[in-house]
């Protein structure tokens, strides 16, 4: 299976603030730099994917994020009715889209900030095997290895749909194959493949269908005069 993927730098972008519906830009205009602009190029993103997949105005691009689990209207992994599984990740710095050919998807980039304090976090998010293999690891390279883990097992979760509802610790990843116990996991094998990105930034995928290429899309691709015309 091929999963396409875009990767977009933060920054400032009222150009696209057309694209989001009127409570979005009321929220956006509600947070501050950087929260702002990955909120509006997050939205952005997603409907100028969708109108590419969809065949529509990217402004009418209707993004579902009812949750499966609880039927909480805003807090599900996105979908949209007709196209393929999609996911979304960000960072201060980055906005990760990735979307599959087959199955569903979840995907996820960490900034190596977020694991500032290694032992700290291993003690919440890792399992008693993956907290020993942490324990045993050269202390040089504990932080890149608890990145790893926490990438993967956000992608997974994102897949899963249950955010953290699924706790951290209760998911493992130290094979090819994202395993947990928690109720409403999927039942399909939840494939784990790192995604290399730009910098120093570590970013995962989890899919139901084995990924067997990723292919890195431009923005352009998206922002076609086609797509311009039709906002």
């Amino acid at each position: 299976m091929t999963v396409d993927v875009w990767l977009v730098p933060v920054r400032p972008r009222p150009e696209w603030l057309g694209l989001l519906s009127a409570p979005e830009r009321a929220r956006a205009a509600r947070l501050a730099p950087p929260a702002g602009d990955v909120f509006v190029a997050s939205r952005a993103l997603q409907r100028l994917w969708g109108s590419c997949v969809a065949g529509v105005p990217a402004a009418e691009v209707r993004i579902d994020r009812t949750c499966r689990h609880c039927g909480d209207p805003a807090h599900g992994r996105p979908r949209l009715a007709g196209a393929p599984s999609f996911s979304v990740s960000h960072t201060e710095k980055w906005l990760l889209l990735a979307a599959a050919e087959a199955g569903s998807i979840g995907a996820d980039i960490e900034d190596p900030a977020t694991a500032a304090d290694p032992a700290g976090l291993a003690g919440v998010v890792l399992s008693a095997a993956e907290y020993r293999e942490f324990s045993a690891a050269d202390p040089a390279e504990r932080a890149a290895s608890l990145l790893t883990a926490w990438t993967r097992k956000e992608a997974a979760m994102k897949l899963a749909g249950l955010g953290l509802a699924a706790a951290p610790a209760r998911v493992d990843v130290r094979g090819p194959l994202a395993r947990s116990d928690v109720q409403g996991w999927p039942e399909e094998p939840v494939h784990l493949r790192r995604l290399e990105v730009a910098g120093d930034h570590v970013a995962a995928l989890a899919t139901t269908v084995p990924v067997r290429e990723v292919r890195w899309r431009g923005l352009a691709e998206l922002e076609t005069p086609a797509t311009a015309g039709r906002r």
